[in-house]
């Protein structure tokens, strides 16, 4: 203030006037709320942008493309895929259409499992509270191809890791059962506590002993999956 007191009237109120527009960023600390109140929206309040917590699965269908934060085990194999066929490529059919799962619309992850290889895709979950309990949803199911000589095989099992990723021990993890279904989908959760800000998810499938061909096993995860539960 001593120096805007020794210039010029005009320059020294200039100055005032744009240190008092100036404001201070408000920092944003994990699981809280960001709120953008920018001069064209202050007359409806605060808007409040939900925090990201686990990317969805939609986004555009091809194989090697991998939804927004999504890690594709097998880039060659693993797709994005439509509701009624792998990597939304019409050639490539399932033998049924699958339902729209109860976690939403858009489109799903699909895993591939090979003979030697299983199925693998990941993603994390983001800006926890270490500490905090929180539970995520999620529908997985198994589905085969329209092949040449009939329907394809099916993936055997598959289950979900949740991971530290600093240490990559395993805090918990669920095994997914089918219960004998096929080409409709299971709505599974998984509770967990955060031990960082961040937490890898890990899926995988399987195939049946001794299959050769190739198996798959798709995942939907809708918006704002994760749920914080203390």
């Amino acid at each position: 203030m001593n120096l805007i007191k020794q210039l010029p009237l005009g320059l020294g109120l200039a100055c005032f006037m744009f240190m008092s527009s100036c404001s201070k960023e408000e920092a944003v600390t994990p699981g809280s709320a960001v709120t953008n109140e920018s001069s064209n929206l202050r007359q409806g309040g605060p808007v409040f942008v939900p925090i990201y917590h686990f990317p969805s699965t939609n986004g555009p269908t091809c194989v090697g493309c991998m939804p927004g934060k999504w890690h594709l085990g097998k880039t060659k194999l693993d797709a994005t895929s439509s509701l009624t066929a792998y990597a939304g490529n019409p050639s490539k059919k399932w033998v049924q259409p699958l339902p729209t799962p109860s976690t939403g619309s858009g489109s799903i992850v699909t895993m591939v499992g090979e003979k030697s290889y299983y199925g693998y895709v990941s993603a994390n979950a983001e800006n926890l509270i270490p500490g905090k309990k929180y539970k995520l949803t999620f529908s997985i199911s198994r589905t085969a191809l329209n092949e040449a000589n009939g329907t394809g095989p099916y993936a055997a099992t598959a289950d979900l890791h949740v991971r530290d990723v600093n240490s990559n021990n395993i805090i918990t993890e669920k095994v997914i059962d089918f219960n004998g279904k096929k080409n409709e989908w299971v709505t599974e959760t998984i509770e967990f506590i955060a031990t960082f800000h961040k937490q890898e998810f890990d899926f995988h499938s399987e195939n049946p002993q001794g299959e050769s061909k190739l198996t798959y096993t798709n995942i939907h995860v809708g918006e704002n999956a994760v749920q914080q539960l203390n």
